[in-house]
C-alpha cells in the first residue's frame, strides 16, 4: 500500500501539471485572440486608408488610387501585406501581391467578416473583407496581413512559458514535498516509536502528538495499559490458583501415602500417580495461562545477562555433579520478550540439559536474516532417533511423550515458542552427544 506521503504527492502533482496546463491552454488563447485583435485593428486603419484613397469617376468606370495614401509596404513584393478592391467588376490588387491573386468572399454593404486564407508563398493570412457604397458605387475592400512573424512570437512566447513553467513547477513539486514531509513528520516519529514499542525499547506512545493523531495515540496507549494489567492480574490469579491447589494436592498426597489410609498398595499407588498426573497437569496449565506471548512484548532483555543468572542458580543446585555451563552467547545480542517467558523457556531447557547431562552444558546463540537461533546442548544419553523423529512431528505434543524426565518442561517451552511464533526442533548434539534442543524466534522480537 502506497504512503500517505506518496499519495498526497502524487495527487498534488497532477493537480499542480493541470493547473499550469490549463494556464498554458488560457495563455495561447489570450495570444491569439489579442494579436488577431491588434492585427484586425490595424487592417481597418488601412481599410479606412484605401477607401479614402479610392477615386471614383461618375462619367466612367475608371477606378483610381491616390498614391501617396498608400503605406509603401504594399509596393514590395510579398511583403506579407496586401489589398483587393472591387468597384462593379473592376478590381484593383496592391503591388505586393505580384502575379498572384487574392479569391475573397462577397459582402454585402455595410457588413464585415474576418477570415484566415493561404496567400503568396503559403503564407497564412488574417483578412478582413468589408462593403462601403461611395458616390453611389458599391466597393468591397480586402485587405490582409501575414500572421506567421507574429506567430512565431507567440511560439517563442510559448516557449519560455514552458520552460518557465517547467521550472516553476518542478519547484512547487519539490516545495511541496518538503512542506507535506514537514507536515507529516509527526506520523514518522509516531511510526518510529510504535517500531521501539514493538521492539521492547518504551512502555508507551508519546501523546505530544497533533491534535489529528491524539485519539490514535491515546486509544493505543489505553490498550496497552490494559493488556499489561490483565497480563499482571492473570498472573497473579493463577499464583493464587496454583498456591490454592498445590495444598490440597499435598494433603491427598499425604493421605495415599499414609498405611492406615488405604490397606490396598496397589491402591494407594494409583491415587499417589493420579495427584501426581493433577499437579503435573495444573502446574503445565497455570504456567501457559501465564504467558506473556508476542502481544505483551513490551520490554527487552539482555539474553547473555538473563543466561548467566539462570546458570548460576542451577550449578548451586547440581553443584555436588560438578557440571560445567558454557554460554556462547553475544553480549550485544538482546530479545523483544517477556522477561517471566523467557526464564520459563530457557530455565526449562537448562534445568533438562543439567539433569541429564554428565559434566557438559552447552547454550549457544546465533543471528540471521529472520531471527535468532538459541541451542541448548549437553553431553548425556540423549533421545533415540525414532523418538526424536516422533517428537518433531507436526501436531505431536511433548508432554505426550511417555519417556520420563523431558516431558512437562519441553511442553511448556514448545508452548511457549508457539506463543512467540517461533520454532521448536530437538535432535541430538553433533558436537557432545547428548540431548540438544533448538529454539528459533522470528527477528521482529528479537534484535
Amino acid at each position: 500500500m502506497t504512503s500517505i506521503l506518496q499519495r498526497l504527492s502524487i495527487g498534488l502533482a497532477f493537480s499542480l501539471i493541470g493547473v499550469f496546463m490549463i494556464l498554458g491552454f488560457g495563455m495561447s488563447l489570450s495570444f491569439r485572440l489579442l494579436t488577431d485583435s491588434y492585427i484586425a485593428t490595424r487592417l481597418e486603419h488601412d481599410t479606412e486608408s484605401l477607401l479614402a484613397a479610392i477615386i471614383l469617376n461618375p462619367d466612367s468606370d475608371i477606378v483610381e488610387l491616390r498614391s501617396g495614401r498608400m503605406n509603401p509596404v504594399y509596393h514590395q513584393p510579398f511583403s506579407g501585406h496586401y489589398y483587393r478592391i472591387d468597384v462593379d467588376g473592376t478590381s484593383l490588387r496592391s503591388r505586393s501581391l505580384w502575379d498572384q491573386t487574392m479569391d475573397v468572399p462577397k459582402v454585402a454593404v455595410g457588413e464585415m467578416t474576418l477570415l484566415r486564407l493561404e496567400g503568396p508563398e503559403r503564407q497564412l493570412l488574417l483578412v478582413r473583407v468589408a462593403a462601403y457604397e461611395k458616390a453611389g458605387r458599391q466597393v468591397h475592400v480586402a485587405v490582409a496581413e501575414d500572421l506567421s512573424p507574429i506567430r512565431t512570437e507567440v511560439r517563442r512566447s510559448q516557449l519560455r512559458y514552458v520552460l518557465f513553467g517547467v521550472g516553476a513547477l518542478l519547484f512547487l513539486l519539490l516545495l511541496q514535498r518538503h512542506i507535506l514531509r514537514h507536515g507529516l513528520r509527526p506520523l514518522g516519529k509516531t511510526r518510529e516509536e510504535i517500531a521501539e514499542l514493538e521492539r521492547g525499547e518504551r512502555q508507551q506512545l508519546s501523546e505530544t502528538v497533533p491534535e489529528e493523531l491524539n485519539p490514535v495515540v491515546y486509544q493505543i496507549n489505553r490498550l496497552l495499559s490494559t493488556l499489561q494489567q490483565r497480563l499482571s492480574r492473570s498472573r497473579n490469579a493463577m499464583g493464587n490458583l496454583a498456591h490454592a491447589i498445590k495444598t490440597p494436592l499435598t494433603l491427598l498426597s499425604q493421605i495415599a501415602d499414609r498405611d492406615d489410609a488405604f490397606h490396598d498398595r496397589t491402591a494407594a499407588e494409583e491415587t499417589r500417580q493420579l495427584v501426581e498426573r493433577i499437579r503435573a497437569l495444573t502446574e503445565r496449565e497455570l504456567k501457559r495461562a501465564r504467558l506473556a506471548g508476542a502481544a505483551g512484548i513490551t520490554q527487552r532483555l539482555a539474553l547473555r545477562h538473563e543466561l548467566d543468572a539462570l546458570g548460576a542458580v542451577l550449578q548451586q543446585l547440581y553443584r555436588e555433579r560438578g557440571l560445567r555451563l558454557e554460554l556462547e552467547i553475544p553480549e550485544a545480542l538482546q530479545l523483544a520478550a517477556d522477561r517471566e517467558d523467557m526464564h520459563e523457556l530457557f530455565g526449562n531447557l537448562l534445568d533438562n540439559a543439567c539433569k541429564w547431562a554428565r559434566s557438559r552444558v552447552r547454550v549457544r546463540a546465533e543471528t540471521d536474516a529472520d531471527g535468532v537461533t538459541v541451542r541448548v546442548e549437553d553431553d548425556g544419553p540423549g533421545r533415540d532417533p525414532d523418538e526424536l523423529a516422533r517428537l518433531n512431528l507436526r501436531g505431536v505434543r511433548v508432554d505426550e511423550d511417555t519417556t520420563p524426565g523431558h516431558g512437562l518442561g519441553l511442553a511448556i517451552v514448545q508452548d511457549i515458542v508457539a506463543h512467540y511464533g517461533g520454532r521448536l526442533h530437538l535432535d541430538r548434539s553433533s558436537e557432545l552427544g547428548g540431548f540438544c534442543a533448538e529454539v528459533w524466534l522470528p527477528f521482529r522480537q528479537a534484535g
